[in-house]
């Protein structure tokens, strides 16, 4: 007999960073700073967790993989495993100066009670640190142009990311600032020329971070 799989487990229980990420995770890092205390969502086997912990805070985590849980304790993160939709965010309400939600909300099916909880768990001027993919990049923006799937996932496969939520820039701010927060930053990674990313510009990004790659936001809890 086949063993259940588990897409979870089996996309997200081993998955490492890739050298695209690291524009990201490096503005993830500046954004969050230094001695705090911090809810990493989605912490996966703790990579940006190892991060934030050599800036001198205190990283707590939570991920639907056990096996990436597990890994990311041994990392040095005060992890749990957990279907936050199903079973919620188990740490203390009020706590956490900073929540990171990298990579995450594009998996969420409620995304309103995600950020409600999310919430809850921040202290009182607490910040949101949250990142996403593009759905309006440039390149997705000249696919559509010419008829073709703009990288979208339309079924399971064993390349697929698991994404069921696809945001531009004004529909991610009018939910999150829907939901109790301001947002104070807003930029972008990398603008891809080429479909495998190998060719990009960081500059560009900067200067239209709507056309980037990545959705990268900062709200306050107000």
């Amino acid at each position: 007999m086949s063993r259940k799989f588990d897409f979870n487990e089996e996309r997200y229980g081993r998955l490492k960073l890739g050298p695209g990420e690291k524009e990201r995770v490096r503005q993830v890092l500046d954004l969050v700073g230094e001695k705090k205390v911090i809810l990493d969502v989605g912490c996966g086997i703790g990579e940006i967790g190892t991060l934030l912990i050599q800036n001198k805070n205190k990283v707590y985590g939570v991920d639907i993989s056990p096996t990436a849980a597990k890994r990311a304790g041994k990392r040095g993160l005060i992890a749990k495993h957990s279907d936050i939709e199903k079973e919620g965010i188990s740490f203390r309400n009020n706590y956490f100066d900073v929540v990171v939600a990298g990579e995450v909300i594009e998996h969420v099916f409620d995304t309103g009670q995600f950020l409600e909880e999310i919430r809850k768990k921040l202290k009182k001027r607490g910040e949101l640190v949250l990142t996403t993919p593009n759905l309006a990049t440039l390149g997705r923006r000249l696919l559509l142009l010419i008829g073709r799937n703009p990288l979208i996932e339309v079924n399971l496969t064993e390349y697929s990311s698991g994404h069921i939520r696809y945001f531009v820039k004004d529909d991610l701010f009018r939910l999150i600032e829907s939901h109790g927060f301001k947002i104070n930053h807003f930029s972008s990674d990398l603008i891809n020329f080429t479909a495998d990313g190998k060719l990009n510009n960081k500059w560009l990004a900067q200067l239209f971070p709507s056309l980037g790659r990545t959705l990268i936001v900062r709200a306050v809890k107000q």
